[in-house]
Parts: C-alpha cells; sequence; structure tokens
C-alpha cells in the first residue's frame, strides 16, 4: 500500500507527443483547435475565446478518471509558463497563479481541482480512495503541469522559455512539494503560508479544537467571545507592541513578546473580557501546540491574529457562523474531516476520546504521503532552482512557526541553500492575506527578477491593504528594525 501511496506520476511522455505533433515554433493556433489535441491519457473538453480580463483562450479537460484542470493561454504571451496552487481540500479547478496577476502579466497558467469535488473543508470524497489521496497529495499538480506546458506549446508553436508555480496554504504544500518530489516540474516557486506539515497542522487543529470544545456534540458558536478576544489583543499589544520602537498595533516579531495569558485569569466567576480557567487551557493549547510524553508534537501559533476578522474567529476559536452547523472553525472541520477519511476511514470518528499519543503511530502512512517537511533541495537548486517563501506573523490558520523551522531545517542542511531558498515574514498579516499588517507584495515580480539575474532579494516591499503606504520586509533570519520617521514610508525600516 505504501508503494500505492507514494508512486510518482510521469509527464514527459506528454510533453514529447506535443513536441512530435507540432514542430517548431510558428504563430499562435486557432484556440479551438485544442479540441482535437491528442494526448496521453488526457481529453480536452472544451477551448474558447474569453476576453476578460485578458483577451486569452482557455482551455478545459481531464487527466485520468476524474483530475479536471484548466489552462488560461493569452493572446499576448510573454512565453513562460506559472502554475497556480489551489486552497484547502480544493475539490474545484484553482488557480491561486491568477489571483497574484500570472494572467494579466501575460503567463500561461493552469489550475487544477486535484482530482476530486469538495468543499474545501470536507474530506468525504477521499474516504477508501487511495488514488484520490495520492492524486490530491502530489500527483494531480505534477500531471497537470507537464499537461499544461504541453498544451501550451500545442498553441503557441514552442515550449514556455521557463516554467513557475504559485501557491498559499495548500497551494503552498503544493508549491514545497514539488521542489521535492518532481524538481525537473518547475524552475523557480512561490511558498506563501504553506501547509508543509499536513499531519502536524492536523494534530494541532485537534488539539485546541477538544481543549476548546471538548464535547464535539455542543460544539457550537464561539469557545471564546469577542469581548476576550479583544481584551486578549489588547493586553499582549500593552504588553509587546512598542518593543520594536513602533507602537502601530503590529507585533514585528511576535517570538519576542512574553506576555502570559494568565495576567487575564477572571478573579472570580467568569465574565466577559477575562478568560475562565477553561477559556485559559483553551488559549494555552493554541500558543503552546500539542504535546505528548515524548514532547512537542508540533509548534503552536505566534501571538496574533486574535480579535482581527477572518483570524482566530474563522480558523481556531469560531463564531456564530464560522463555517456551518456543527462546524464552528475551519480548522475544526478539516481535522476532523481528515481523522475519519483519511486515516480511520470512519465517518463516524470524534475526537472526544482520542488520546494524541498514537497520533504519529496513526498518520504515519499519511504523513509520508502529504507532507512536504523534506528539507533536502539539492535536487531542485542543483538545476538552478529558487524557492520563494513567504508567511503571515498572524496567520491563525498555518502557524507561522512551522515555516520557520523548516526553513532553519533547509539551512542547518545546507547553508548555502540560503542563496537559493528564501522565507520573508509579514508582521500583522492573516492566512496568505488580510490583517492590519502590510499584505501586498508582487511576489511575481520578485521571483522573475531573481531567476532572471540570480541576484537573491535581500528586501521586498509590502504594501498596506488600507491607509495606503508600506513597509520593507527582509529576507529571514533578518527582520526590519524602526528608524523613525514616518511609519509608512519603507525607507524609514532597515534590516537588522
Amino acid at each position: 500500500m505504501r508503494k500505492a501511496l507514494l508512486g510518482l506520476c510521469g509527464g514527459a511522455a506528454v510533453l514529447a507527443v506535443a513536441a512530435a505533433a507540432f514542430g517548431p515554433a510558428r504563430a499562435a493556433e486557432p484556440c479551438d483547435r485544442l479540441r482535437d489535441l491528442a494526448l496521453p491519457d488526457v481529453r480536452i473538453a472544451a477551448a474558447e475565446e474569453i476576453a476578460a480580463p485578458v483577451p486569452h483562450c482557455k482551455a478545459t479537460g481531464v487527466i485520468g478518471r476524474e483530475i479536471n484542470f484548466a489552462v488560461w493561454l493569452p493572446d499576448v504571451w510573454n512565453g513562460k509558463f506559472m502554475m497556480g496552487g489551489g486552497g484547502g481540500y480544493v475539490g474545484s479547478v484553482q488557480n491561486q497563479a491568477n489571483i497574484q496577476g500570472a494572467l494579466l502579466k501575460g503567463y500561461a497558467t493552469a489550475g487544477t481541482d486535484t482530482g476530486h469535488t469538495s468543499t474545501g473543508v470536507d474530506a468525504s470524497w477521499a474516504l477508501g480512495n487511495l488514488e484520490r489521496i495520492v492524486n490530491y497529495a502530489h500527483a494531480a499538480v505534477h500531471r497537470v503541469g507537464e499537461t499544461a506546458k504541453a498544451v501550451a506549446r500545442a498553441h503557441y508553436g514552442k515550449p514556455a522559455s521557463r516554467a513557475y508555480f504559485a501557491g498559499c496554504s495548500t497551494g503552498g504544500r503544493q508549491a514545497l512539494i514539488s521542489a521535492q518530489r518532481y524538481p525537473e516540474d518547475f524552475d523557480a516557486i512561490i511558498a506563501g503560508a504553506p501547509v508543509l506539515d499536513f499531519t502536524g497542522t492536523m494534530a494541532g487543529a485537534i488539539n485546541f479544537t477538544k481543549t476548546l470544545y471538548p464535547h464535539p456534540d455542543k460544539a457550537a458558536g464561539p469557545a471564546l467571545s469577542p469581548g476576550d478576544r479583544a481584551a486578549l489583543k489588547a493586553a499582549i499589544l500593552n504588553a509587546c507592541d512598542a518593543e520594536d520602537g513602533l507602537a502601530d498595533g503590529i507585533l514585528n516579531d511576535p517570538r519576542a513578546c512574553r506576555f502570559d495569558p494568565k495576567a487575564l485569569a477572571c478573579s472570580g466567576a467568569n465574565r466577559d473580557g477575562c478568560l475562565s480557567a477553561e477559556e485559559l487551557a483553551g488559549v494555552r493549547a493554541i500558543y503552546d501546540g500539542p504535546r505528548t510524553s515524548k514532547g512537542r508534537l508540533y509548534y503552536g501559533y505566534p501571538m496574533g491574529g486574535e480579535d482581527e476578522p477572518g483570524g482566530w474567529d474563522r480558523w481556531i476559536v469560531g463564531s456564530k457562523d464560522a463555517v456551518g452547523p456543527g462546524l464552528p472553525s475551519i480548522g475544526y472541520g478539516i481535522a476532523a474531516s481528515f481523522m475519519r477519511n483519511f486515516v480511520f476511514r470512519d465517518p463516524n470518528w470524534t475526537y472526544e476520546t482520542y488520546d494524541l499519543e498514537t497520533f504519529a503511530a496513526d498518520t504515519e502512512l499519511m504523513a509520508a504521503t502529504l507532507n512536504a517537511t523534506d528539507t533536502d533541495l539539492s535536487a531542485f537548486r542543483a538545476r538552478g532552482g529558487k524557492l520563494l517563501l513567504y508567511h503571515g506573523w498572524s496567520d491563525s490558520a498555518l502557524t507561522a512557526n512551522a515555516t520557520v523551522g523548516y526553513v532553519e531545517g533547509v539551512y542547518a542542511r545546507d547553508p548555502k541553500a540560503r542563496e537559493d531558498v528564501r522565507l520573508f515574514l509579514l508582521p500583522g498579516v492573516l492566512h496568505c492575506m488580510g490583517g492590519p499588517g502590510p499584505d501586498r507584495v508582487d511576489f511575481i515580480e520578485a521571483l522573475e527578477r531573481w531567476d532572471e539575474t540570480g541576484a537573491a532579494p535581500d528586501t521586498l516591499t509590502a504594501s498596506f491593504r488600507a491607509g495606503g503606504g508600506g513597509r520593507t520586509l527582509c529576507a529571514y533570519p533578518q527582520k526590519a528594525a524602526f528608524q523613525g520617521g514616518d511609519p509608512r514610508d519603507p525607507a524609514s525600516f532597515v534590516c537588522r
């Protein structure tokens, strides 16, 4: 079974057929001709001209039994290809590269549903279906990427000069697993807020969910009231906001904050704005992460995002209508569905009596299939591969501590990896985007410049979604230090 789950699906045959069929470069073919394109194990279902957001040809199709995909081919092509990732359990054709502007920048680009239909939180599609699990884990992105390159070559009459990947969250995991498992697929990669340790993330979600909602049948509404979260945020900022020399409502590096949540413990009966013993235990489970008798099972969350819309309310502690009936938070929904459908193959499984002491053994096979934790990027780097990672410090979906830990592992394995692997941490930014911090960065432009010049980026400029201005981001392990002046002028910060 392990070999079945870890098996790799090749795509070289697809490119070879396209090369033989279409020969040397020539003017782009009419869009509808793609309907007749014959590629191994691929069926092109439709090809149509679309005017917005730029004139392009969109081809859709199916690989194998059920890997759906789409390829966007701009009329004015920059000669390059960029594949986009998807979020959550995917389940519909998604392309996060287009969210970052790939098509607008002239890229031929592609996306996939990874071989199943889902709401993004529900994993019932995986129950008893190992093929779908492998497709979701890594095979679908590889197969669609190679197929999309062949489609682009057929349409334009020449191959793409460079191939990139851009994704965040699940798309970030897809980005990393591509570099690790399929190092020849992409020349340069953007990996945002990656679910790099998929099973570890599930352990963390089970841990805080079980603490916040000890009885699954009563898991409804917020485990922390808005007043509790507002008080927690205010106390953290009061204790730590000015540590970086700038009191702006944003923690520059939450790891430097030594605030103890027990300062908010209720002195008497529980009331809004203080933490009962149960609420305090839940908060500590979030910050500390899951532990067993053998030590830490996974990373906890940095401070930040407690009271931001789309932060803790949506992902961790729940709100009245966070996900849906019986699903108070996204973390609850994704983790419970994973254990039921991937691990125990029991739709009635509940965490109420589950002991995390057996978690590593229970999820060993899924970890080997889904996780993108291999710090050996030598094959990807040997062919000139560049990896640009980013993560918001206030991300409540996926802890930035895990991404920091992964990059430190890459650097520890080979100190020269810093020439090809860079991480940028975004203060005050939530999951992939949003929050009070500067979350708008042209990562595609940064990746292009790095790939074309060979000069790794030491700094990037991020702009604020609201209020204008921006801030300097520094390549890890450096961080921006405020030098005085306008706090929304990137020139007011230096990297140290």
